[in-house]
């Protein structure tokens, strides 16, 4: 997996000379976005205890997690801006009903797509979508087979990332921009260790993040 995150970042940076070269060429513009933020965790279900009744549901074994983007961009129109990412995401564990569950880490890798409106105004609402993959780290827990029993109860997944959402953007210099940002993600399902008593849902979560541009 690290092979593959060092991948990523070197066809983000390519991507980034790439598209600060053509917006010399072509008067468009390059740039990165950095931000963070508070990450509530959904609903889904989180397993299926002893295979014939519903266990919790992940807000019930997480707390609100937080996460942290890197997005490399390049706007091939003042209102088109074409973008990679990555971000990472933890979630603390909670105790429900006498088993503890371990963190939650989900790290992501995405090219998406934000239409930036009001161009010419210094206040500039956006839409944004993103696709690509996530990877889902394993996850242990304690009490499900046993008071101070510890068991594997989901394994490391590679699986689908998707998200969608919006923002408005605060321009404050001609190269540097603050933003506030709010968008619905999920991925697919982590693979389950101890079936089926950990068979859960994909993940799915609202990241609110405010960060700021910084265009060259």
């Amino acid at each position: 997996m690290r092979q593959r995150g060092w991948m990523f970042l070197v066809m983000a940076a390519m991507f980034l000379s790439l598209g600060a070269n053509s917006a010399l060429a072509a008067g468009g513009t390059g740039g990165i976005s950095l931000s963070a933020g508070f990450t509530p965790i959904g609903g889904g279900d989180a397993g299926r205890w002893f295979g014939w009744f519903d266990g919790p549901t992940y807000d019930d074994v997480y707390d609100t997690g937080w996460t942290g983007r890197i997005e490399p961009y390049y706007d091939f129109h003042p209102m088109v801006r074409g973008q990679v990412g990555i971000a990472y995401n933890k979630w603390g564990g909670k105790t429900f009903d006498g088993v503890r569950f371990e963190d939650l880490k989900v790290t992501t890798y995405y090219v998406g797509v934000k239409v930036r409106f009001l161009p010419n105004s210094n206040i500039r609402p956006y839409a944004v979508a993103d696709i690509g993959a996530a990877r889902i780290s394993s996850v242990s827990v304690t009490g499900l087979h046993g008071p101070g029993v510890q068991s594997q109860y989901w394994d490391s997944t590679t699986t689908g990332f998707v998200d969608i959402g919006g923002g408005v953007e605060f321009i404050v210099a001609p190269n540097v921009s603050f933003f506030v940002d709010l968008r619905a993600q999920g991925t697919g399902e982590p693979n389950s260790a101890d079936p089926p008593d950990s068979e859960a849902d994909g993940i799915g979560s609202v990241p609110f993040s405010a960060g700021v541009n910084f265009t060259f």
